[in-house]
């Protein structure tokens, strides 16, 4: 039987269980999805597997976790994207994903180093 058809059952510790397996690399890719299992996540399992996806402990694409995080952890993304400290995420990316104040801060940042490069 596939894990994947057991999902709708599963209770949070067998599901925790299931997201350590997969981040323990103890399972094969034709016994479960690691994108399958994600809208029955809580969201400190979902953060898990998407970080584990940015350090490539994870062979997933991480784009696909951004509808799953929470406001906070995209803020968060977003800061370490402008800071250079990841470079596998473009904030083109994650920006369908941002609420209306956070599109709005960003564009207040894109929009006043775009006057200061136009100032130099």
């Amino acid at each position: 039987m596939k894990l994947s058809r057991m999902l709708p059952f599963l209770e949070n510790e067998e599901i925790k269980e299931l997201v350590d397996s997969i981040l323990n690399n103890e399972l094969s890719n034709e016994k479960i999805s690691v994108m399958q299992i994600v809208p029955f996540l809580e969201k400190e399992d979902v953060t898990r597997l998407f970080e584990a996806s940015l350090t490539g402990e994870l062979e997933v694409c991480s784009a696909g976790f951004l509808p799953f995080l929470s406001s906070e952890e995209l803020t968060n993304l977003v800061e370490r994207i402008k800071s250079g400290d990841l470079e596998k995420l473009k904030i083109e990316t994650v920006m369908p994903f941002l609420n209306g104040k956070q599109v709005k801060e960003l564009f207040k940042e894109v929009l006043e180093s775009a006057k200061n490069k136009k100032q130099e």
